[in-house]
């Protein structure tokens, strides 16, 4: 639904783009999104908040295996600080809704980036942020191209469209 390539080094200050480019390629505006720890950024937040975008990032690294804590109840008071929203995050994320609602992640977002990373372009051929988009972005569309054919997915004939 959207694709970017930057040079940061983590993803801060791009999740109002991306969202922004979903709507732009969809028409639509997401109820909820979820990200890891690197789009945690507050300007980003409160604008994807301000869309009506309910937002599941993730306000740091948990170990694997590690068994999490078990899931609050009630609800917490509004009017917090940034630094306070970001802890109602982290609790938001252990409730039965959050923790559901990330792991979406895990069959959506990740292996997305799996396949482009170890099918379609294991390694960036050409040099210089434009290009490197340029590239991205084809690798994106056959990714799709590949999905779509293995689904059995075909080009209507040249004969139903002439008619």
């Amino acid at each position: 639904m959207a694709q970017e390539v930057g040079q940061s080094a983590n993803d801060a200050r791009q999740l109002t783009p991306i969202v922004e480019q979903v709507e732009a390629n969809t028409g639509l505006v997401a109820e909820e999104l979820s990200a890891d720890s690197g789009y945690l950024c507050q300007e980003d937040i409160e604008k994807v908040e301000d869309k009506g975008v309910e937002c599941f990032i993730a306000t740091g690294r948990s170990k694997h295996g590690e068994e999490a804590p078990p899931a609050p109840r009630g609800r917490p008071p509004a009017d917090l600080s940034f630094k306070e929203r970001m802890k109602r995050m982290k609790r938001k994320l252990l409730t039965k809704r959050g923790r559901k609602a990330y792991a979406r992640r895990k069959v959506t977002a990740e292996p997305v980036i799996g396949q482009v990373k170890n099918g379609v372009l294991p390694r960036f051929s050409l040099r210089g942020l434009s290009k490197v988009r340029g590239e991205f972005s084809l690798a994106c569309t056959v990714h799709n191209l590949k999905k779509l054919w293995k689904q059995g997915w075909e080009l209507p004939s040249l004969a139903t469209q002439a008619a």
